[in-house]
């Protein structure tokens, strides 16, 4: 299943990015894109949850657009996602 496999992929690159945090801990720069990138590796496996339950049968069209729409409203909240 192609959600198994890129939730695999993501999870390599979260453990990656976070054994690679305590490494460059001195340097402000690289740190910050480490956290972005975690960040977005944490949101990128949200969804992936939500659209593997869809795909499963656990929730309906509705409630996926639901819980996707509420996820985004979320990161608005707190400045990780801006309406255009």
């Amino acid at each position: 299943m192609e959600i198994e496999r890129v939730t695999e992929h993501l999870a390599i690159e979260t453990d990656d990015v976070l054994a690679t945090l305590p490494l460059v801990a001195h340097n402000e720069s690289l740190t910050d894109r480490l956290f972005t990138q975690l960040v977005e590796l944490l949101l990128e496996g949200i969804v992936l949850e939500i659209r593997a339950a869809f795909e499963a049968g656990e929730i309906r069209v509705a409630e996926y657009g639901n819980q996707l729409a509420e996820l985004a409203a979320q990161c608005r909240r707190v400045g990780l996602l801006t309406k255009f």
